[in-house]
């Protein structure tokens, strides 16, 4: 059977008064653990998190590829928490080329609304939960910035078109960002998100044994920063988890699948 670890980190705000505890989601592709995958729902149903957050690609965006898997998955984690899901790469391209997929990705974004999943594309909801409001953010950058060698992808988003895409964070209220690639980090930074949730890197395919750094992206760049783990700017992180699944080349050395759990807690001043 597949497994999967679960990884714990704790953050600190000032702008939160609360304990908050949310379990991440990224780069699950279909893989299945267990019977159904029961393992998974359980372990986060013991979590309790007060909200459940996937940071794109829970699809696999093959032609052969089922919808119906991310699907199932999504019904059973409503269950347990309000689900904030901002697309990856594989939903991108599956909504961008439909022409080339069996199942209508339209139609899976349709059900999974009326589940209540919030489902967003440069899109933000308010979490009210434990006398707290939190603003989360769902990044859906142009296609181009995953195309390698592209023009975008070298240069990377402006601060502008960051605040076109996802409007300007309020100073004063605590934003999560939900953002696929961690490849854009400093400008996530720029923008103001407090708390960046990444994957795509899946850790790195091969993660180095002395301070976990992971060696291969995806898209075959070597040594990619910002790959796996807890990246910090002042008050500011960004966590970037390596993922439930894998695809095309499921290679994983010391570089299990898992859970993300964050603990926020308030900063005393």
């Amino acid at each position: 059977m597949k497994k999967f670890k679960i990884t714990n980190y704790e953050i600190t705000s000032e702008k939160i008064s609360q304990e908050l505890r949310f379990v991440m989601i990224s780069d699950w592709h279909n893989v299945i653990f267990g019977e159904r995958n029961k393992p998974v729902f359980e372990a986060i149903q013991k979590i309790n998190p007060d909200a459940i957050l996937i940071a794109g690609d829970l699809v696999l965006g093959k032609q052969e590829a089922p919808l119906l898997p991310a699907l199932e998955s999504l019904k059973e984690l409503i269950k347990t928490a309000p689900v904030f899901y901002a697309p990856g790469n594989h939903e991108q391209r599956m909504k961008r080329y439909p022409q080339n997929y069996e199942a209508s990705f339209l139609e899976y974004e349709t059900q999974i609304k009326k589940l209540g999943v919030h489902y967003l594309e440069n899109e933000q909801e308010v979490l009210l939960v434990k006398g707290e409001k939190i603003q989360i953010h769902g990044l859906k950058l142009p296609y181009e910035y995953y195309k390698k060698g592209s023009k975008k992808a070298k240069t990377g988003p402006k601060e502008e078109e960051l605040k076109t895409l996802l409007g300007k964070p309020d100073e004063n209220e605590f934003h999560i960002l939900l953002a696929h690639t961690p490849r854009y980090a400093k400008e996530y930074f720029n923008w103001g998100a407090d708390l960046t949730l990444s994957g795509h890197y899946h850790g790195g395919v091969l993660r180095l044994p002395f301070g976990g750094k992971g060696a291969l992206s995806p898209d075959f760049v070597l040594f990619p920063k910002y790959c796996y783990g807890l990246f910090k700017k002042g008050e500011q992180k960004l966590i970037t988890g390596s993922g439930l699944g894998e695809h095309t080349i499921p290679i994983r050395i010391a570089n299990p699948r898992e859970l993300v759990v964050i603990s926020c807690k308030p900063k005393r001043k």
